[in-house]
Order: C-alpha cells, then sequence, then structure tokens
C-alpha cells in the first residue's frame, strides 16, 4: 500500500485493514503479519504497525493471543456476493452520495494546507507520545478563542482521532458508560469493544436526562451537548449544569464529543463550564478538514492524566507538525469559516427541496421524516443509487421513521439535483 500524504501512516494502515476485514478478503480468525514483518514489507517504522493494530484491537476488529495478532474471530463473516443472473440487471452505481459524516475535503486543495505539508516534511521530527509540544500550544489556543475553554497545553493530548480518545479515557476508567439514545453509534462500538457494559439513555427537549443517569449511576458518560446527533439538538443551559453538578456529586467522568462544533454558532464547550474536572473532550479536525487526517485531541481530567498518557499511541510527526502549521499560519479559522457559510448554502438547498424537513443548527446533515415504512425507503434509494442511512440506526427504540442525510460530499449543483432525485424516490 503505498503511502498517501495526508494521512497518517498508523491511519492509513487502519483504513486498509479495516478495509479488508469488512469486505471479507481478511476473514474471522485470520492471523495478521508480526508488527516487524509488515513494517519491512511497507517500509515504515514498526511503532506505525504497533499504534494501528492497537488502534483495530481497540475498535474490536483485532485480537492479540499468544500466537500473534488476529482478526476478532467473534466478528460476523460478511455475506458472500451473490452474482447476477445471466441477463439480470447490473446493481445499480452510485449517483448520489448523501451518507452523513463525509464533509466537503476542500481544504485539499488550499494553498495555505499545501504550504503546511510542505513545511512539515522538509524537517520531519519526532515528538512525545502525549503529542508536540507546539500543537498542544496551539490547540490550547484555539479551543480558548472558539470554545471558550480554558486549557494549558499538559492538559492537552494528540490523539489519532475521536474513537481513539474516546478508547484513551475508557482505558483510564472502569464501569459502566452511558451513552446517549439516540446517539452515535460508531463511537457507542468503542466502549462494547473493549468490553465495557453500555447503558442507554434518552435525550428529551432538554438534552440527557439527568434524572435518569441518577437511576442508572455509570461511571462514563459520553454527551454531545452542542450538537445532538442525530437530532441536531443542543443541551439547555440548565441541563448542562444539572449535568455538572451530577458528575460532580457522583464522581463520574463526563467525555464530551465537541462534534463539528467549529461549523455551528453554539454554547460554549460543556468542559468551559466545568470547575470540577469532570469532563475530558474529545475533539478532531475530521468534519472541518478531512476525516483522513487521522488526528485528533483530548482534555484530560488532572485525575485521568498518568493513566492515559501510559495508554497514548504515536502520532505521525509530519501530521502533527503540518497541523501546528496550518493553525499557525491562520488556516483552520479561514477554512472553517469558508465552509461554514458554504454548509449554510447547502442547508438552503435543502430547505428548499425538503421544507418539511428537520431543520438542523449548522453543521453537515439533516433528517428527513416519514409517514411510512423507513426500511421500504432506504432500500428504494439504494436502488436508485443514492447512499442514505435510516434514522432508526440511531435509536433503540422509536415509533419516528426517517431517514438521515449528509450534505458533504456534493458541490451546491450536484446537492441540488440529487436531492431532487432524492424527493422523487421517496414520493413513490
Amino acid at each position: 500500500m503505498p503511502t498517501e500524504p495526508f494521512r497518517s501512516l498508523p491511519g492509513q494502515i487502519v483504513e486498509d485493514l479495516r478495509a479488508r476485514i469488512t469486505a471479507g478478503t481478511l476473514s474471522p480468525g485470520d492471523p495478521l503479519p508480526a508488527t516487524r514483518v509488515l513494517a519491512r514489507q511497507r517500509g515504515i517504522s514498526r511503532g506505525s504497525v504497533v499504534a494501528a493494530y492497537e488502534q483495530l484491537t481497540g475498535e474490536g476488529y483485532l485480537v492479540a493471543t499468544r500466537g500473534g495478532t488476529r482478526v476478532n474471530p467473534d466478528l460476523p463473516r460478511p455475506p458472500r456476493p451473490e452474482l447476477p443472473a445471466a441477463g439480470a440487471a447490473a446493481p445499480p452505481r452510485l449517483r448520489g452520495d448523501l451518507r452523513p459524516g463525509v464533509p466537503d475535503t476542500a481544504v485539499l486543495a488550499s494553498t495555505l494546507w499545501r504550504q503546511a505539508w510542505r513545511a512539515a516534511a522538509a524537517e520531519p521530527a519526532g515528538h512525545p507520545g502525549q503529542g508536540s509540544p507546539r500543537l498542544r500550544r496551539l490547540l490550547a489556543e484555539h479551543l480558548r478563542t472558539t470554545r471558550s475553554v480554558a486549557v494549558s497545553p499538559e492538559q492537552l493530548v494528540v490523539t489519532l482521532g475521536a474513537r481513539d480518545g474516546l478508547r484513551l479515557i475508557l482505558m483510564a476508567t472502569e464501569g459502566v458508560v452511558a451513552v446517549e439514545d439516540p446517539g452515535y453509534p460508531t463511537l457507542h462500538r468503542v466502549p462494547r469493544n473493549l468490553g465495557r457494559e453500555v447503558v442507554r439513555v434518552p435525550v428529551d427537549e432538554e438534552g440527557l436526562s439527568v434524572r435518569r443517569l441518577a437511576e442508572l449511576a455509570p461511571e462514563v458518560v459520553l454527551v454531545m451537548p452542542n450538537h445532538q446527533y442525530p437530532a441536531g439538538s443542543q443541551m439547555s443551559a440548565a441541563r448542562r449544569f444539572e449535568l455538572i453538578e451530577w458528575a460532580r456529586r457522583s464522581g463520574a467522568v463526563l467525555v464530551e464529543d465537541d462534534y463539528d462544533s467549529e461549523l455551528r454558532h453554539t454554547h460554549p464547550a460543556l468542559a468551559a463550564l466545568d470547575p470540577h474536572g469532570s469532563v475530558a473532550m474529545l475533539g478532531s479536525f475530521a468534519k472541518t478538514l478531512t476525516p483522513a487526517l487521522g488526528l485528533g485531541y483530548l482534555v484530560v481530567p488532572e485525575r485521568l492524566r498518568a493513566e492515559v498518557l501510559a495508554h497514548a499511541l504515536p502520532v505521525s510527526g509530519i501530521v502533527q507538525d503540518a497541523m501546528a502549521n496550518f493553525l499557525e499560519n491562520d488556516g483552520v479559522r479561514r477554512h472553517t469559516a469558508r465552509m461554514g457559510r458554504e454548509y449554510r448554502r447547502r442547508r438552503e438547498i435543502f430547505a428548499e427541496v425538503f421544507p418539511r424537513g428537520i431543520p438542523m443548527n449548522g453543521g453537515l446533515h439533516a433528517v428527513i421524516e416519514l409517514d411510512g415504512d423507513e426500511d421500504g425507503a432506504v432500500e428504494r434509494c439504494r436502488a436508485q443509487g443514492l447512499a442514505v442511512e435510516g434514522l432508526g440506526s440511531y435509536w433503540t427504540a422509536s415509533d419516528r421513521a426517517g431517514i438521515v442525510i449528509g450534505l458533504g460530499a456534493h458541490k451546491r449543483e450536484k446537492l441540488r439535483e440529487v436531492l431532487v432525485d432524492l424527493r422523487r424516490v421517496l414520493a413513490t
């Protein structure tokens, strides 16, 4: 696999192996090459392979055994693709990618972005496990100005992304993990894959139910107060203070996923309101820049810092330095402002085509509620080459039917065309 300049080496290996496992090229129980062997084959450091294997182990794709590392034997085997019968129609090609979570990656063509990478590649450097001191200093300033979070560089850990940051918090804690219902399934899989008991807590019009939290008494709570996913709502100010006070009394750790907050006018981060050290904050640039970056950050409560650092994985020095350059040359602020305006125009297009759609207060996705069969609607969309997700995949039980769509993959003219197609399909 050739290396790619805009992804960390561990991130490239993670995506490659994850794709092979998902596609069935690597089957449950299959052995993987030893880290030294794979590093030698690909001409990279063993540390990059170790970091990738450890991340995939934390996600549940791999298991470490006495005989080496293997694909998790408990994973379901993907169904074998059925060859179409002679004369049968070929599967529809993808005409519209409306999957949520896919951002516009226009930043890759940015002059400032390319300059940041060229400068980083010209003088490659290694950094401590906590991350580049320069990058952590710039991230601290970024959080102060954009999220009202007063944090020192020593409270920050550079990660491989939001999932890696959550893994670190879970490695440093014990007990039951509470997640929002509805909520983001990708992050919810992380505690399950680490063997933690997961309980779901309902979200009402003000946010996560603190009353239900008090009944369940979890030790860790994963929460999206500024952009609840997929409903798009924000937690009320009163509920925020109620949640922080509950965490202080109970000793629980609140893990704030600050999902796409830079793209929205929103409340200060939960971490900005916490005087007790109860909040850990997950951040990344996956939605504002590109998910291929393989870099995020974690604001760590002091009581968890030593244990978190003991489990931190190395992040590419070039990636860290490129991100530091992009923050320092004002590229992040400029790009975020530009994309905020662009996504607002795309939401306006969505509102024109779907006036009854649930309005999103900023962000990259939207929800279309349906009167009828959700599964049938999703299948009709796929048959017409439109990639969407059912609303039910985010809820354990709900009588609401709908689809969740992303607005990031297509430029405005193409997006309007795809949304009109979607409206036609849903009307049939």
